[in-house]
């Protein structure tokens, strides 16, 4: 076998053993299937919708277009605002609310409340008065505030940006 086709075989090889595996994606359909780990899936026109419920537990909520409350971390930085859930230790239990370009139907809350921070993977993840919220995994239903006052850190957020409150 001549040089040239030993070089060429050799870098034949290289290039197969080097690729790299193909991508696996979801449809939206997979999506919305069932529980994701981590923060939920943006898809194109996502619009985020919050209204405001009323827990038995703390009183007037902010929560999501499933009714599940909002929660904020008073570890998270507000001016400007700064997510500090980050790691799949946390974003598994406190699963961050995304919205696509800052869309929100929010007919009930104060649209100068609102907002959107960019998290370090690129996803933009819902404010309130400056605070980067939160789903909480162990609220079962809507209503629930399973997750005010976890660690003395966590609180259900209010329409107004502050902790909920009786």
């Amino acid at each position: 076998m001549s040089r040239f086709a030993v070089f060429a075989l050799l870098l034949a090889c290289l290039g197969a053993c080097s690729a790299e595996p193909p991508q696996e994606t979801a449809s939206p359909e997979a999506l919305e299937a069932g529980p994701v780990a981590g923060p939920t899936a943006v898809l194109p026109g996502d619009i985020a919708e919050l209204r405001v419920e009323q827990s038995p537990a703390v009183g007037p909520v902010v929560a999501d277009r499933q009714h599940y409350t909002l929660y904020f971390t008073t570890d998270d930085g507000t001016d400007p605002p700064e997510p500090t859930c980050l790691e799949p230790e946390c974003t598994l239990v406190w699963v961050p609310l995304l919205a696509k370009g800052g869309r929100f139907d929010a007919p009930s809350l104060d649209r100068r409340l609102l907002g959107t921070v960019r998290r370090p993977d690129g996803t933009e993840q819902v404010t309130i008065g400056g605070k980067p919220v939160y789903r909480h995994v162990d609220d079962e239903q809507a209503g629930d505030a399973v997750g005010h006052g976890v660690d003395g850190k966590w609180f259900a957020i209010s329409p107004a940006g502050t902790p909920a409150a009786r």
